[in-house]
């Protein structure tokens, strides 16, 4: 029933003892203030994080320079509920409990400050003497009436008779410093060296004041600098992407031109004004398209979507829209018709990180950080449904099947109803996160990939477990699965490849110098896109398993990738969205 944490300068008893999610798993401390590494997705104490190299959970390499506030714990924690500090003492096993005639209100954690400061039942010093006790505040009246260390008025001047109120008052009428007047030599200089010491302190806090304002002018200046650098910097970014399709369209003459100006999001920017899917088929039996790249070719950047503030996270198409979510809790709309427009419209989602998009029907599914699951209109915009705390943790993935909605988190993965929103199981026995999930093509299998493991699930009422693949290849980040193979992206930096029906492992693709963080098949399932934290996205060819191209326009972790037709799309930690675009080579 009792909880102390070790930050803590004052004894707290918890009415509710908190979760255990809300314990540090470096301290083991309850959070001061949390903060999520976003490279592994963990939350630490702030002081924890700088202490540590690597996550205790995954032992990932902790980078200090990737921590932002976990404001949803930050918000958990505060609304906890503890009793006062001052109705409290401590039990000799190190507990507190509850002392009665004391105080015994209750306040959430975030409002401790404010209730025991000003507690009633605090224990405060008496003004007149450090030899009386402590006394509560409601009491200090009466005892400052009462009070035998009261000082006569003349001290200063050497009289050292002290009383209560009733003798003082006697006492001052004939005391002999009173009718002297003359002070205690030695008391008086040593006043004079006290008064002469606050003059000191005054003049130096003056000259402290006046740097601070002078040091604020200059961050102000060079604020301003810094914008207008920037924007600088964006013009000549602009002008180089010009000229580059320039060069691309002089040394291709036979390429139709394309609009080679458009505004994105505030940005000029030198893309097509729209995208189809130009070389695309649609399959007779499956009813989806088929792209028909045929060798040699080659992807092009022809232009860059911004607007995000922050990281780039999730991305997902329907209805010739591109959806994008990131750290800012914004999800983004894009026109893949009128791409030059920009930013059709913004969507204030979440309250954290958004972690994963899907979409479904006339719906686009979004979840992340604040445990959620939302369902928004593709074509109001609006909200149409929410799950809340649909996971006890942060949701990495999302995925759709034959009417159900699986999400996962932490060691787990739960299974929805789409058309009740009601939870229908919860498929437990992974290994730690759950990152990534992939479905079999025919869709009778569901595959989630964790620490060292990729699980096979059915996908029917049961979703009993069929098969686990395990390999010492780190944290699986993402999964895909294709007619033949298997093939994960993870922490060590490859994409391993295993056999779809034997489970045995084929072969690594090795190119990537960071975690593999999203994979992408090509409709007809003969090509593989690999992004990764070394700001790269790979091209493979998956009937000779061999590297095709390297796409190198990021200035950051490449986080998320979508293939529209003959666009592909990536979005990334340096806050861009780039649009690549399919072309013959003659």
């Amino acid at each position: 029933m009792m909880s102390s944490d070790t930050k803590d300068i004052l004894p707290t008893k918890f009415v509710v003892p908190p979760s255990s999610h809300l314990r540090c798993p470096i301290c083991g401390g309850l959070y001061h203030d949390p903060v999520i590494n976003i490279k592994c997705g963990h939350t630490f104490c702030k002081n924890c994080a700088f202490i540590t190299t690597y996550c205790p959970l995954d032992k990932s390499h902790c980078d200090t320079s990737q921590l932002v506030v976990n404001r949803l714990v930050v918000g958990q924690i505060e609304d906890l509920q503890i009793y006062c500090c001052h109705g409290l003492k401590k039990k000799e096993d190190g507990d507190f409990e509850l002392v009665p005639g004391s105080c015994a209100e209750i306040l959430n954690y975030c409002k401790r400050v404010e209730h025991e400061s000003a507690c009633p039942y605090a224990l405060v010093p008496c003004p007149n003497s450090k030899l009386c006790s402590h006394v509560p505040r409601k009491d200090l009246e009466s005892h400052l009436s009462n009070c035998v260390n009261l000082s006569c008025p003349y001290f200063k001047q050497g009289c050292t008779f002290q009383s209560n109120k009733v003798n003082m008052v006697d006492h001052s009428k004939q005391c002999a410093f009173k009718e002297s007047g003359k002070p205690n030599n030695h008391l008086a200089q040593k006043i004079q060296e006290l008064e002469l010491m606050v003059l000191n302190v005054q003049s130096e806090n003056a000259m402290l004041a006046s740097k601070v304002v002078a040091l604020e002018e200059e961050k102000n200046h060079m604020a301003s600098q810094l914008e207008k650098n920037w924007n600088f910097i964006q013009t000549l970014h602009k002008k180089l992407e010009t000229l580059s399709l320039k060069i691309d369209q002089l040394k291709e003459p036979s390429t139709p031109k394309r609009p080679t100006s458009g505004v994105l999001d505030g940005v000029s920017s030198p893309l097509i004004s729209s995208i189809n899917p130009l070389t695309s088929t649609r399959a007779s039996n499956s009813g989806k398209y088929l792209e028909k790249w045929e060798m040699p070719f080659q992807f092009k950047c022809i232009g860059t979507l911004r607007g995000h503030k922050d990281v780039v996270w999730a991305l997902t198409t329907r209805k010739g829209k591109l959806y994008s979510g990131g750290a800012d809790g914004i999800i983004k709309i894009w026109s893949l018709e009128q791409l030059a427009v920009g930013c059709i419209t913004n969507i204030n989602a979440h309250r954290g990180i958004i972690c994963t998009l899907t979409s479904w029907a006339n719906t686009v599914i979004s979840a992340g950080a604040d445990m959620s699951i939302k369902f928004w209109d593709v074509d109001t915009y609006e909200l149409k449904s929410v799950i809340e705390n649909a996971q006890d943790n942060t949701i990495c993935s999302l995925l759709i099947c034959e009417g159900f909605l699986f999400s996962s988190s932490f060691s787990d993965i739960k299974v929805w109803d789409l058309k009740t929103l009601a939870h229908k199981v919860t498929i437990e026995g992974a290994k730690h996160w759950v990152r990534a999930l992939a479905l079999s093509e025919n869709k009778d299998k569901l595959y989630s990939g964790s620490h060292n493991a990729i699980n096979v699930w059915e996908t029917s009422e049961n979703f009993q477990q069929l098969a686990t693949i395990e390999r010492e290849f780190g944290s699986v980040y993402s999964l895909v699965v294709s007619k033949d193979y298997i093939i994960a992206g993870t922490y060590n930096q490859n994409i391993h490849i295993f056999n779809i029906d034997t489970h045995e492992f084929v072969l690594n693709l090795c190119g990537h110098l960071g975690t593999v963080t999203t994979l992408v098949i090509s409709p007809s399932g003969r090509f593989l896109f690999s992004a990764s934290h070394d700001s790269n996205i790979q091209m493979w060819g998956l009937e000779k398993l061999l590297p095709i191209q390297t796409l190198s326009r990021h200035q950051g972790s490449v986080n998320a990738l979508t293939l529209h037709g003959d666009f592909l799309l990536s979005g990334s930690e340096d806050h861009e969205i780039k649009v690549f675009r399919y072309f013959p080579l003659q």
